[in-house]
């Protein structure tokens, strides 16, 4: 059995997913709370700097998929135990943080890679193509399906939570991630296509 405490759900959370009353969005809103708070606290653990929340997510929505494939009967604490496996999905994503530093840092102190670095001081003339850019995505919105758009416009251009919209829409956040890589490639490479033929930001969102 999972050592993870003991059940004091006061609305019987546990009897419910054990009597297969509780659905996989039910069962997330229970415990999304405890689960953000012990990735928060394992990626901590290991970075000793504040989390980035896209790291946050990553964990949770990784140790919910994991919470779901546990068999209830073995579960004394339906929230301890959604806390204790983002924690160490957090630990595990921290791990990667620090890995990912150390590399940048090793870069960093290579001389012959850091003499391969050009870096541009015209930082107006960045914006000014970032900007276009930004207007030349926005125009190849139109490319996509309806639920690519929606998927793009409320997880990447809003605020929605990509979990959140996998469950809106019924999805598995593996699922809506994979659709959102694809959404991206398909505007990153209209993008291309339109800067090739020297479209403007203006033309493209016509």
């Amino acid at each position: 059995m999972d050592d993870s405490g003991t059940d004091t759900e006061a609305d019987g959370l546990l009897l419910r997913w054990r009597e297969g009353r509780l659905d996989a969005f039910e069962l997330f809103t229970a415990v999304r709370g405890a689960m953000y708070q012990g990735a928060r606290r394992g990626i901590h653990s290991i970075t000793s700097a504040v989390p980035d929340p896209r790291d946050v997510e990553e964990a949770v929505c990784e140790a919910f998929e994991q919470l779901r494939k546990k068999d209830p009967a073995d579960v004394s604490s339906v929230t301890g135990l959604a806390k204790m496996i983002a924690l160490r999905r957090g630990q595990d994503i921290g791990r990667g943080v620090v890995r990912e530093r150390e590399g940048i840092k090793g870069f960093l102190a290579d001389p012959v890679a850091m003499a391969a670095v050009k870096f541009h001081d015209d930082d107006a003339r960045a914006a000014e193509e970032d900007e276009r850019v930004v207007a030349l995505a926005k125009g190849c919105l139109g490319f996509l399906t309806g639920e690519q758009r929606d998927l793009v416009v409320e997880t990447i251009m809003g605020e929605e939570l990509l979990s959140d919209w996998a469950f809106r829409n019924g999805k598995t956040h593996q699922a809506a991630s994979r659709q959102r890589r694809r959404a991206i490639e398909a505007i990153r490479r209209c993008v291309e296509s339109k800067r090739s033929r020297g479209t403007t930001g203006w033309e493209a969102a016509q």
